[in-house]
């Protein structure tokens, strides 16, 4: 074995002892399952990265890595094949001033006209009260094929607030990271007696793209895809660093996790989850990755590293180090493995604490890899730094 194990809290100035509420107020668009935190994003990028360089993420989720790439003055790409992925991502390499972001959304509000909500799906009208249901239709009508930078924004703000337990939540209260299954949010009502809230949708939108943007905007904008990671189309050896995070067997289930999200962007989530690489056999696994990796050395400069988080999962009853499944795969591309950090995960920070230990993802792994000679920046991370505005 060529490489070596570490664990991510050996790190000397690394980002396990960093609050969970530490940066940028992009980051807090929308929570997301699956998502690594942004101080994991923000070491590697500042570690193996300079100042106007490229940095991708194949499947950027909520848009954590190229975020954290523009703050700190990269040119940040995502790319994610799921919309509600896309629209997230989107909003946070591409957002708007909140001065345009409140007049567009002014705009908006005096071409609304009133919807039926009885007419809605019945499992959407679980979640909300009739007045609040009724606005959300209309703004998803003048929204649903709005793709400028104020649309897709105010559809990540829509994301953000469409359920959970906040005051500017249109929901009943429930989870903010995931759409909770319908027949569990009718038993739970009942059994609490919970109430659905009367909201002003134009009030919360607005509520939202306030503290999201308290921070400002990035010094450097990027790009977003949502494409296929396998048909992503990026120039030969143009990207000086990669971090990411693939799917995790069969164990991410994003198009359910999402189906509220996805009803609101137009999308059945059915239809996008046949889209979406989910497999329980290691083999197909391999196949895929091999696809993904060589996909991530061909556009790779030379002398630059790839990060790639992936989580150890059970499968019936086999326990998988998904980083060792993919050295052999890596290898055989060309990248050299360099190390493997150990990055468990604290119980009171998984999303679904209700899972039993021996369930779901135990421990994160980030498996990093080096196409050439690749140098690490040594100049320790000052965590307390103010972040860089326009």
């Amino acid at each position: 074995m060529g490489y070596e194990y570490i664990s991510s809290y050996s790190l000397e100035d690394g980002w396990k002892n960093i609050k969970k509420s530490w940066g940028h107020s992009l980051h807090g668009m929308c929570s997301r399952t699956g998502s690594f935190p942004p101080p994991l994003a923000r070491y590697f990028i500042q570690k193996f990265s300079e100042p106007g360089d490229k940095v991708l993420d194949p499947f950027s989720g909520k848009g954590t890595a190229p975020l954290e790439a523009c703050v700190n003055g990269r040119f940040g790409i995502g790319n994610d094949s799921s919309p509600e992925a896309y629209v997230l991502t989107h909003s946070k390499v591409k957002p708007v001033s909140l001065k345009r972001i409140k007049r567009y959304l002014k705009n908006i509000a005096n071409k609304l006209h009133p919807l039926d909500a009885a007419s809605e799906n019945a499992n959407v009208q679980l979640f909300f009260h009739s007045e609040t249901l009724e606005q959300i239709l209309a703004w998803r009508e003048l929204l649903i094929d709005d793709f400028s930078s104020e649309g897709i924004f105010t559809k990540a703000l829509m994301c953000g607030i469409i359920h959970g337990r906040s005051e500017i939540s249109l929901s009943l209260p429930c989870s903010h990271s995931f759409s909770m299954s319908p027949s569990y949010v009718k038993r739970y009502t009942e059994e609490h007696n919970l109430e659905k809230p009367v909201k002003n949708v134009l009030h919360c939108l607005e509520k939202k793209a306030e503290k999201v943007l308290a921070d400002g905007l990035p010094k450097v904008k990027g790009k977003a895809y949502h494409e296929d990671a396998l048909n992503l189309q990026i120039r030969k050896e143009s990207i000086n660093l990669i971090v990411t995070s693939p799917p995790y067997f069969d164990k991410q289930t994003y198009a359910w996790d999402n189906w509220l999200r996805l009803w609101f962007l137009g999308h059945d989530y059915n239809e996008v989850r046949k889209k979406l690489f989910q497999t329980e056999s290691k083999k197909k696994y391999a196949s895929f990755m091999m696809k993904c990796l060589k996909k991530m050395y061909r556009v790779l400069m030379n002398d630059s590293a790839c990060f790639i988080v992936i989580g150890d999962v059970k499968l019936k009853e086999e326990y998988i180090n998904s980083a060792e499944l993919l050295v052999e795969v890596a290898e055989s591309i060309g990248f050299t493995v360099k190390r493997i950090i150990n990055d468990p995960i604290p119980k009171s920070e998984k999303y679904f604490m209700f899972i039993p230990i021996d369930k779901g993802v135990r421990l994160d792994r980030i498996l990093e890899l080096h196409k050439g000679n690749v140098q690490e920046n040594t100049t320790r991370i000052n965590w307390n730094a103010e972040l860089t505005k326009l």
